[in-house]
């Protein structure tokens, strides 16, 4: 049987920590050593019980992400493989914490059953366990960068991520970003593949989306509103359809890619 992978989690929020310990507690293969509520607990934790991964949000009071990857990587003989499990992911950040060795950028909301699949394979692939180094690429991939790209904005749109309607428009604008004809077949293609992703129904995806937008724009920041959808806002026009906010955002993020020098396979 192979060796159990240990794990650490950090995370600010009290409430999020429970939810993932519970759920790394259930998860054959990975042995939940603890949880940190700040980066300075994090740092501790992984002295002195010496995990072999990390899994960390870069917001933490006392050390961020950024200084706790710091701080691991002056140890020198080693430190536990870091995947940051974030709601704040711009492109800098990814590009940042790659640079510092972590090695994967995960989006919150997340699914658990992935989650913990790619913390088992990035504790296990430091043969022996323990105390690891880190392997840094210093490489995003595209897809990477377009998932975080889309994260960023919905969330400075101010679309909460507890909904649901935030998980189905966050893949419907990744889907359309990679391809741009789905914005044509939007509900016989696009809600359709959002659907049997999340196991849901086309009519539920396009009802929650709505509602997501509907939040926006009764709570969003309305020069950050301005500036993604210009005359939508004013008074005098409704607010943007599902299909005209999909496509907005997706075309503003694809010439962002293509700036870039970006090119999705």
């Amino acid at each position: 049987m192979d060796k159990s992978v240990k794990l650490i989690i950090a995370d600010a929020s009290e409430d999020f920590r429970k939810l993932c310990c519970e759920a790394a507690s259930a998860e054959e293969g990975i042995e939940l050593l603890g949880a940190a509520g700040d980066g300075e607990e994090a740092l501790r934790m992984c002295a002195e019980l010496r995990p072999d991964v990390l899994l960390m949000d870069m917001v933490l009071p006392k050390a961020d992400g950024y200084g706790v990857l710091k701080s691991l990587s002056r140890n020198g003989g080693g430190y536990p493989a870091v995947i940051i499990l974030s709601a704040f992911c711009s492109q800098r950040i990814v590009a940042d914490a790659a640079a510092l060795g972590a090695y994967y950028f995960i989006s919150k909301p997340c699914d658990f059953e992935e989650l913990f699949d790619r913390v088992r394979s990035v504790g296990r692939a430091s043969a022996g366990g323990g105390m690891v180094s880190l392997q840094n690429t210093g490489k995003i991939r595209p897809e990477q960068r377009v998932e975080a790209m889309v994260t960023e904005v919905i969330h400075e749109i101010g679309i909460p991520a507890h909904i649901k309607g935030y998980q189905y428009i966050r893949e419907a604008i990744v889907l359309t970003v990679k391809d741009m004809d789905l914005i044509n077949a939007v509900t016989k293609a696009l809600y359709p593949m959002v659907a049997k992703k999340f196991g849901t129904t086309s009519s539920r995806v396009e009802r929650a989306i709505r509602h997501a937008i509907e939040v926006a724009w009764d709570r969003g920041d309305i020069e950050v509103l301005q500036k993604y959808f210009g005359y939508t806002v004013s008074g005098t026009k409704g607010k943007p359809t599902n299909s005209e906010f999909i496509a907005l955002i997706s075309d503003r993020l694809q010439l962002r890619l293509k700036e870039l020098g970006m090119q999705l396979s």
